[in-house]
């Protein structure tokens, strides 16, 4: 699998209403999609498919990590299968969703309340990702699976997906998610799924949701300067996603739009479309489409709404005093910092 130039990013400077939905970017040895109309083809069709993680993790064996927990928990994942295990995957999942997610909606909703009271007040600066988001999170995730979550150490075993880490960090990343399954698998009379799915739970929608959330926040008071908090226009849905692009091989010879692409080839779906976005359509791709879409959507969708319909009610203005993202981190757009000063 090549990798492309890490810090290269196609968007910048492209002019959207003149250049193609689909392009074949030399500096990234790849095709990148991205317009929605594109973006939703590719995800619908089984011209293109997922990459084979499992394989690549295999093949680090080689230089001697022993990656064979990572490999069992991505036999859980669905965005890491296809065919019949993606949709087996995706079935079981979505039952654990629908089992616990009222309950977990109503802890996440309590804890929300708790920590707005005791956060959100003038003259009190506040990490807004540390203090609120992660902590709601935690309690949503422990309610849907039934167990606490391990302590955070600066290191996320999502980052399994991530194909561009050093070997130390790899190992450290490999370590983490074994450590993970190996926790669940002993607590498995009390969760509320087998060991394996909620292992790739907790590492798939975690980040994600943590990563959506607080970019999400971050890009409306970015927008809204001055404003009190009751005073902003908040967005119905997501603005921001905490997983920018996701890639895609194609599995045939096939033409999508005036691109030929051929068997191999790897597509990167743009997302989010950075500073190209249209209000319009503002995150109308963020939790993908067809068969490989978000089962989480509806979790992610109402927390933003409730997280945003208790900022609506606070009569206070703002400063952001600082923001820091998960470094390094090729997959996921996680701000594990976002400090905000509140005052009247």
């Amino acid at each position: 699998m090549s990798l492309p130039s890490l810090s290269y990013d196609p968007r910048a400077g492209r002019d959207a209403k003149s250049s193609r939905a689909i392009e074949w970017i030399p500096a990234l040895g790849c095709w990148c999609a991205f317009e929605a109309g594109a973006i939703t083809a590719i995800f619908k069709s089984t011209n293109f498919i997922a990459p084979d993680f499992a394989d690549w993790h295999r093949s680090l064996g080689r230089m001697g990590i022993d990656c064979s927990s990572v490999i069992e928990i991505l036999s859980y994942v669905a965005t890491a299968n296809e065919g019949k295990r993606h949709a087996e995957i995706r079935k079981n999942m979505a039952r654990v969703i629908a089992a616990k997610g009222k309950s977990a909606k109503e802890a996440a909703e309590r804890k929300l309340g708790e920590l707005a009271q005791k956060c959100l007040r003038a003259d009190k600066s506040v990490d807004l990702v540390r203090e609120l988001v992660r902590p709601v999170c935690d309690t949503l995730f422990e309610s849907m699976l039934g167990v606490p979550l391990q302590p955070d150490d600066g290191i996320s075993a999502s980052q399994i997906f991530d194909l561009y880490l050093s070997l130390n960090r790899r190992k450290k990343i490999v370590a983490k998610a074994g450590a993970m399954l190996k926790t669940y698998t002993m607590a498995q009379d009390r969760l509320a799924t087998a060991p394996g799915y909620a292992t790739a739970l907790k590492i798939l929608g975690y980040d994600s949701l943590v990563g959506s959330l607080g970019g999400s926040m971050l890009h409306v008071l970015k927008n809204a300067p001055g404003e009190r908090l009751c005073d902003i226009a908040y967005p119905q849905t997501l603005p921001q996603t905490g997983v920018p692009y996701v890639e895609r091989f194609a599995a045939a010879d096939c033409r999508l739009g005036d691109a030929d692409i051929k068997k191999g080839d790897r597509i990167r779906l743009y997302l989010d479309p950075g500073a190209q976005r249209d209000p319009a359509n503002a995150g109308e791709c963020n939790f993908g489409r067809g068969r490989h879409s978000c089962i989480g959507e509806d979790l992610s969708s109402w927390l933003w709404g409730t997280l945003t319909e208790t900022f609506s009610r606070l009569p206070l203005r703002f400063n952001i005093e600082s923001e820091a993202r998960r470094k390094p981190d090729w997959v996921f757009t996680y701000y594990s910092s976002i400090v905000v000063h509140f005052h009247a």
